[in-house]
């Protein structure tokens, strides 16, 4: 056989003649040796540089990892009949091979080694790289090779390719022609088909892998035994411990209270809590949780949890809930000397992490300050709680507050729910209306405020808090605690950084300015329609007493430009209370410049006009008596024939 390959052989590359019987693919790579300018009387295989055969290892080291197995594997079954075993890239660069002792001394002689390049161009037609050329399986026998120095060789090879069809590699089987097996041509291909199927696979897993550790969400996998099999990245995050130490986790006593065995395993249920604490020795981790059984057939092997910071899902609570703060110091509109002042003291604070307690009328924007210091401090990308103390039922406040566990009394949520503090976590808590805190809750209060710790009702711990209180109050707390109303531990402990809204009757240059901020929002929420103030409207809004402040103001302006049907807005109405707060008539007294004869005898003449000129309802509505208001008009000469036309009316 070999002497007739040589013959055939021996007419092509020293006559160029083509004998019959010449295998295509065999004849096919003569040709491309021959254009290539391939010595048929060489072939030794050329070494790479160092760096060259590094990165190629290192780029197919996966490669290398998955066929090495698979090498060793046919190298015992071919080892008896002297054949080596080979790897290379897909440039015919050998990364891997092992060399059967027997035939060492011909991988000497024709550089057959670890780092040699065996294309076509560097060696003819040979069985690595024909069939990287080629992109086919072929068996190279003795005179086959283009080369003369091949000829006591013979060789088997098949491409490996990637998931993509690109060809990565070759498998090789080598040894001396005269030992030739029709068999290895068979082991290459099917090793070759082999290695790319553990590619694939390994492919798959490193998705599978990518996948897992890229969800966002604590994933952990148990057998039917409640061995921990697999966690993600984000468990080793959540958990606070090395991958090692989770391992050896006991999921039976972290998972206190959830009966796997019999819910998950045996009973195949799905649970899910939206709020669990795992305990882990002295470490208490807080998260939602989920946990579905994997069932294979009708059996389950075991099953998979699913695991939220709570944190995490609180911020997205409040994220959708619309719990976040929206306003900056720059949404305070003002000219006053006294609000650009405040401005400045509370963009100081800010950055502290000291209570904060705002003192003003209602309607002058104690949330606006509040919200304002939230996005200016180090905690603005965490949550903003507001809470509202005066519309919590008195028995709902502590767990409102500070949350409750699961069966702590009747009606609790299953699973118990975190208070206001919890989901403040890592934020702000604004407490508007403090003095509204029942006196029974203020000590839990001062007590959370103080150790920075929370005890939910019903619960057997203590839980870590980091939250930055701003209270608000329209009430004067100094006199709530002379009452007994307000416990004074409690309003110190508040009332660390003190910032007084000044009423907006006290800075007359901010109505107008308020007035026109207000209109131009209104313009452009209405696309084509542009309105103005008319001179008497912003003489109007200058002489008014505005007791209910900036909201008021707000409100008076949307009511003035959606009621009027012209261009310029002159008519104007005014609620018809008037009366300050009476928690801060004294600071009012003191700090006023008004004449005060003439705003009671404003308020009579709105009032009179506003119940056309009765004078008992007018008296109602001020709350003076029937003979005061006659004493009253009589003072002010007020002609009451013309008093009813006194509210500002359309011009």
């Amino acid at each position: 056989m070999f002497s007739e390959l040589r013959k055939k052989w021996q007419s092509y590359v020293e006559e160029g003649v083509v004998l019959e019987n010449i295998k295509t693919d065999i004849l096919e790579s003569w040709q491309r040796c021959e254009k290539l300018g391939v010595d048929y009387k060489s072939g030794k295989g050329t070494k790479v540089e160092d760096g060259v055969l590094e990165k190629s290892i290192y780029n197919k080291r996966e490669m290398i990892r998955l066929t090495r197995p698979i090498m060793e594997n046919v190298y015992e079954m071919v080892k008896s009949t002297s054949y080596s075993v080979v790897l290379t890239d897909e440039k015919g660069i050998i990364i891997d091979l092992i060399i059967n002792s027997d035939i060492k001394d011909i991988h000497d002689t024709i550089n057959f080694v670890k780092g040699s390049l065996w294309d076509e161009k560097s060696v003819g037609t040979n069985a690595i790289g024909t069939c990287l050329a080629a992109d086919k399986p072929i068996q190279v026998l003795g005179p086959e090779h283009y080369c003369e120095y091949h000829h006591q060789w013979t060789c088997s090879a098949a491409p490996i390719h990637n998931s993509k069809g690109e060809v990565i590699g070759c498998f090789d089987i080598s040894g001396r022609a005269k030992d030739v097996q029709t068999h290895t041509y068979g082991i290459a291909v099917s090793s070759a088909n082999c290695i790319e199927k553990q590619l694939m696979i390994a492919e798959s897993y490193h998705l599978m892998d990518t996948t897992f550790d890229a969800i966002l969400d604590g994933i952990m996998v148990v057998d039917s035994s409640l061995n921990i099999m697999r966690i993600n990245n984000k468990i080793k995050d959540l958990f606070h411990m090395e991958e090692e130490d989770i391992f050896s986790i006991d999921i039976g006593k972290v998972f206190k209270g959830i009966d796997i065995q019999k819910n998950i395993l045996e009973n195949k249920n799905k649970m899910s809590f939206s709020d669990y604490t795992i305990s882990i020795g002295a470490k208490k981790i807080e998260c939602s949780l989920n946990i579905s059984p994997i069932t294979v057939g009708n059996e389950v092997t075991g099953a998979v949890m699913l695991m939220k910071e709570a944190k995490q899902v609180r911020k997205e609570v409040m994220r959708l809930a619309g719990f976040n703060a929206n306003y900056t110091f720059d949404s305070i509109v003002t000219t006053d000397v006294r609000m650009n002042e405040l401005i400045s003291t509370a963009k100081k604070i800010s950055k502290t992490n000291c209570s904060v307690l705002i003192e003003g009328e209602s309607g002058t924007g104690k949330e606006l300050y509040a919200q304002s210091i939230h996005n200016e401090s180090n905690r603005s990308s965490g949550p903003f709680i507001a809470i509202n103390c005066s519309a919590i039922p008195k028995e709902l406040f502590e767990s409102e507050l500070f949350g409750y566990e699961s069966g702590s009394f009747t009606g609790a949520v299953k699973g118990g729910r975190p208070g206001k503090f919890e989901l403040a976590n890592g934020g702000t808590i604004f407490l508007d209306e403090i003095g509204e805190v029942p006196l029974e809750v203020q000590p839990k209060l001062l007590r959370v405020l103080d150790n920075n710790k929370i005890v939910r009702i019903g619960g057997s711990f203590e839980r870590d808090l980091d939250v930055r209180v701003i209270s608000a109050t329209n009430r004067n707390l100094i006199d709530e605690v002379s009452k007994g109303s307000f416990r004074q531990d409690l309003y110190f402990r508040l009332n660390v950084i003190n910032l007084k809204i000044p009423p907006l009757r006290q800075r007359k240059d901010d109505i107008i300015e308020l007035a026109r901020y207000f209109l131009k929002g209104l313009n452009e929420e209405n696309d084509g329609i542009y309105k103005k103030f008319s001179p008497y409207f912003e003489e109007m809004l200058m002489k008014h007493q505005w007791s209910g402040n900036v909201r008021e103001l707000k409100n008076v302006v949307q009511r003035a430009y959606y009621m009027s049907d012209k261009v310029l807005i002159s008519s104007v109405t005014f609620p018809k209370s008037t009366e300050a707060s009476n928690d801060f008539k004294e600071h009012e007294k003191a700090a006023t410049t008004y004449n005060l004869k003439d705003i009671e005898k404003e308020s009579i003449l709105k009032a009179l006009s506003a119940n056309k000129g009765n004078i008992i309802m007018a008296a109602n509505d001020l709350n003076i008596s029937r003979a005061t208001i006659y004493r009253k008009i009589k003072m002010y000469s007020i002609d009451m024939n013309n008093s009813y036309k006194y509210e500002a009316v359309s011009k």
